[in-house]
């Protein structure tokens, strides 16, 4: 029986709402933004825009057409999805009309079902009065900025020869566990989007590269421009990702296939427009992609507001790549440390996996950037090393990076990994994504910095059993509540699950599929904080779980545990208000660090102050306050 947690929300429900907005019909209009920059644009000067269609032909013919242009790989991915409106082109009218007009450097993308090109004032104009345009929008600019200048990380010691100074980013994942196994990325194929790549480098070797595309100069080149270091940026995340020098660097899907688009312009400080990413996102889903790894930042026209996972247009087709069975990894970025410390688009798409950085010792670097969407969703998803990373770079050589540029590529290796040891996944990105992250360190209290934390790829690959472990519960004597155990297992291996430990007050009931609950009422013998115990086995895998239930004092209106604490203070509150309640914590000195509102009866402090920076050690006070009812208690942090 399959343990795995079921969580899924099906993709295409998921995605709709979102995309057919993008679809919706409605009156031609020009868009306020590109008004702004219609009223500043020189004469004879043109802008770059999108120009949306009303509608497509949609005969059988037309879908018997469109299929021709997918790989029978393509098709194998979709697996029991059928053909759809995203997949069929801009109908052939629209594009001689646009053409017709005079219009430059023409594009067309199926998803969007737009036209992207450059265009005067005056054809603007023109064409925002033809029945067939529902809306015209300038074609935005994304960046990577790069992170401050980070040396390695030198206090985690190498023990690999083969590995090189890679070794730390692949041991901390766990993937020189599963090459170990015989786990290389065999068989998965993985596109890339960045500046280009020097694919005549020694790490690239042995790399199959199956197809390459330049969507800036529209040729097969993509290792040109060498001087301009167009090529520097994309070498690195791609050796990190399936690079293989042995002595000097190993990237974790270094048996993957790889097709490479190069959609960022260096010459541009970096900047990529949207019509080159999404275009290449629907070149890969012909070709079969069944990982999209790219490291890109937000767009100086969007704001945080449009981070909600359904403004974007990169966030459009990030999320119809998804529902195409491709799953899609995105750098969070390096803006951690700036006024705009948010993850950008595409990241904030709903069914991709956004990924932030950390150090060689796990602790998130202070660059990368972090959530929530501007609509409350968890991102980052995970974390994987981002300071300091093996590399190779574009004179030959090897060095070392950092940015979330180079975490991304590290987890599209990774699901590389989880695919390949369970060849079911293949085209089913929301199950891999949420092998990862159930797998991952910070599962049981995710944050907005580190996500659900650093995957644990043998566990996600299934080679290994856990328990997943549960947040403390807060419960008052005479009050009972039901608690669900949830195993992640090998798929189809069956788990057994039991108590070992119990509170005085408990019945543990099997439910299969590797979950079990438990009911559980406090009483009087129960106060205080009691820890307790659950085991598993699956074959040869054994694991155990110890949780934690406070019950406080019948007449203790707030308590707060663990105390003294390291990273995180539970603060409990015994009793309803309907008006909800505040939680401030201050400095000896009266100065507020902290605060939050709600009705739960429990809240946790990470230790942070609420611009998300570690507070020092030392003594603080907890100011609960609620209905007029006001009680400070004392919490020492070490």
């Amino acid at each position: 029986m399959n343990s795995l947690l079921t969580r899924i929300v099906i993709t295409s429900m998921l995605l709709w709402p979102a995309v057919s907005r993008a679809e919706a019909p409605g009156p031609p209009t020009i868009s306020p933004r590109l008004e702004m920059m219609l009223d500043t644009l020189r004469t004879g000067a043109t802008v770059k825009v999108w120009v949306y269609q009303k509608d497509k032909d949609t005969s059988s013919a037309d879908f018997q057409k469109a299929a021709l242009r997918f790989t029978p790989r393509a098709m194998e991915r979709r697996g029991r999805r059928s053909l759809d409106r995203y997949d069929l082109p801009v109908r052939d009218e629209y594009l001689r009309a646009v053409a017709g007009i005079g219009a430059q450097d023409i594009r067309a993308s199926r998803w969007l079902n737009a036209i992207a090109t450059h265009l005067t004032v005056n054809q603007v104009m023109s064409l925002a009065a033809q029945d067939f345009v529902r809306r015209i929008e300038p074609v935005t600019r994304l960046t990577h900025p790069l992170p401050p200048d980070y040396s390695p990380d030198k206090t985690v010691a190498v023990d690999s020869a083969d590995y090189g100074l890679s070794y730390i980013q692949n041991h901390m994942l766990g993937a020189d566990s599963l090459h170990r196994a015989g786990i290389t990325g065999n068989g998965v194929l993985l596109a890339l989007f960045d500046t280009g790549y020097r694919i005549g480098h020694q790490a690239f070797d042995s790399m199959i590269i199956l197809e390459t595309w330049d969507f800036i100069n529209n040729d097969p080149a993509v290792d040109d421009d060498v001087g301009i270091g167009q090529t520097e940026h994309g070498t690195a995340t791609l050796s990190a990702c399936g690079g293989y020098a042995p002595g000097e660097l190993i990237g974790p899907a270094y048996h993957g296939q790889y097709i490479l688009a190069k959609t960022e312009y260096q010459r541009q400080e970096i900047q990529i427009e949207e019509d080159y990413w999404v275009l290449a996102a629907e070149w890969a889903d012909s070709l079969g992609a069944d990982i999209i790894s790219s490291s890109l930042g937000y767009s100086d026209w969007y704001t945080y507001a449009d981070m909600d996972g359904n403004t974007a247009v990169t966030t459009f087709a990030a999320d119809i790549a998804a529902s195409r069975g491709i799953l899609v990894v995105i750098s969070a970025g390096n803006e951690g440390t700036t006024e705009w410390h948010y993850i950008s688009a595409p990241a904030d798409a709903d069914s991709v996996i956004a990924v932030g950085a950390v150090n060689g010792n796990g602790i998130i670097a202070a660059f990368s950037s972090y959530g929530p969407t501007f609509d409350g969703r968890m991102k980052p998803e995970v974390a994987a090393m981002g300071v300091g990373d093996r590399c190779a770079d574009d004179n030959g050589g090897y060095t070392f990076k950092s940015g979330t540029s180079l975490s991304a590529p590290l987890i599209a290796a990774a699901a590389a990994l989880v695919i390949e040891s369970i060849p079911s996944l293949r085209g089913d990105p929301m199950a891999v994504r949420e092998r990862l992250t159930l797998s991952a360190d910070h599962y049981a209290n995710p944050d907005y910095h580190y996500g659900y934390g650093i995957p644990n790829l043998p566990l996600a690959a299934g080679y290994g059993l856990r328990i997943l472990p549960i947040p403390r519960i807060s419960l008052t004597v005479g009050a009972e509540t039901t608690l669900t155990f949830t195993t992640l297992a090998p798929p189809g291996m069956e788990v057994d699950l039991s108590l070992v430990e119990g509170p005085h007050e408990a019945d543990f009931t099997l439910l299969g599929d590797g979950r079990a609950s438990l009911w559980v009422r406090a009483v009087p013998g129960d106060i205080g904080e009691r820890e307790y115990l659950i085991a598993a086995s699956a074959g040869a895998y054994a694991d155990t779980l110890r949780f934690k239930i406070v019950t406080p004092p019948p007449d203790e209106l707030v308590s707060i545990g663990p105390n003294p604490f390291r990273d995180s203070l539970h603060i409990f509150i015994n009793s309803s208000f309907p008006g909800g309640h505040k939680i401030e914590v201050f400095t000896l000195s009266g100065e507020l660090v902290f605060r939050t509102y709600g009705r739960e009866n429990m809240v946790t402090w990470r230790g942070e102050n609420e611009k998300g920076e570690k507070v020092a050690s030392g003594v603080y006070v907890i100011r609960f306050s609620a209905d007029g009812i006001e009680r400070k208690v004392k919490a020492l942090k070490l």
